[in-house]
């Protein structure tokens, strides 16, 4: 098996058709699904633009020993007995339709097609956020320990992102993401229960080195109420973190949810597995009028915590000014 070290246009197709198409085995198996992580848009955009992207996949049986795979614009051939020159052709014709290089930055997105994990990498914009502004101060030393753990080498561990939703978790992470250091990788919610698949593992393996982003932890994480059976997607986690595979693996996780974690199950809790752990809160009254008054907001007074996502879509604010977009 070959996999060309680039992106190719759709178009490519066109011209493997035409040369393969008259063989007995010829065959084509397509595969066409939405995008359902789209680009941010401005905020004056959003509500014009509610079209979802299709995505296009494909493999070609080309003849009985040439088979082209075609998955997120990324081309994989597998041959048999094929004379180089036939495969120089193939390649050429790959050649001929590069797609240009995108300015991606360092996130990749799992996707989980016919029992198989794939990456597709994205982009993520940056926040305007500090840390000591934006955050309680009983966060700005915990955010000081998750930038140094994240960017150690040759280590495991895990860390806990929760708390109710709009206190700035998402903006958090998008901050941590820039940081550009680290291969960044994102499970959304649903793809948590595929942590207990055993082709997990095979998959993770050739993640080394990388941080992964898991959304929507609270079932994983949670205790198993009294029973001694463990949930399966939260041993393979255990293993990798803090395990018999951390030491070659070397995966970092951040798991994040947008609840209370009522009852951590006690396996995590174990002295050196937890990196670190954090619940986010409303902002303290003293730092949302600091907040309002710094940053010139058009909001009265407060006397009582906010979160971020109140404070920025305050009631009657005035979003007219071209103020930067901070979501949380």
């Amino acid at each position: 098996m070959k996999m060309v070290k680039y992106k190719v246009n759709q178009d490519y197709l066109k011209e493997i058709k035409e040369l393969y198409q008259q063989d007995d085995a010829f065959d084509i198996f397509e595969h066409i699904y939405c995008n359902h992580f789209e680009k941010e848009q401005e905020e004056e955009e959003e509500e014009e633009n509610t079209s979802t992207e299709e995505l296009y996949d494909c493999i070609v049986i080309c003849k009985r020993n040439l088979m082209i795979g075609y998955f997120d614009d990324c081309i994989k051939i597998v041959y048999s007995n094929i004379a180089q020159e036939e495969i120089d052709h193939v390649n050429q014709i790959c050649e001929n339709h590069k797609k240009e290089n995108e300015k991606l930055n360092n996130l990749f997105i799992v996707t989980y097609i016919h029992n198989y994990f794939t990456l597709k990498q994205s982009q993520i914009n940056k926040p305007a956020i500090q840390i000591d502004r934006h955050y309680n101060n009983d966060f700005v030393p915990v955010a000081a320990e998750i930038e140094k753990f994240l960017l150690e080498e040759n280590k495991s561990g895990l860390i806990i992102l929760h708390g109710k939703q709009g206190t700035g978790k998402t903006t958090y992470i998008r901050h941590l993401i820039n940081l550009g250091k680290k291969r960044m990788i994102y499970m959304s919610g649903d793809l948590v229960d595929k942590l207990s698949d055993p082709s997990f593992i095979t998959f993770i393996r050739q993640q080394k080195n990388s941080i992964f982003i898991v959304e929507d932890c609270e079932e994983l994480l949670s205790s198993r109420n009294g029973s001694n059976r463990m949930n399966a997607g939260l041993v393979n986690i255990l293993n990798i973190s803090d395990g018999l595979l951390s030491d070659e693996l070397c995966i970092k996780f951040i798991c994040t949810f947008n609840a209370p974690l009522k009852d951590i199950d006690e396996a995590l809790l174990r002295k050196g597995r937890l990196a670190a752990r954090y619940e986010f809160k409303d902002l303290a009254t003293d730092k949302v009028n600091q907040l309002i008054k710094e940053e010139g907001l058009d909001i009265p007074q407060q006397t009582h915590p906010m979160t971020l996502a109140e404070i920025y879509n305050y009631e009657g604010m005035d979003f007219s000014l071209g103020r930067k977009r901070v979501g949380f």
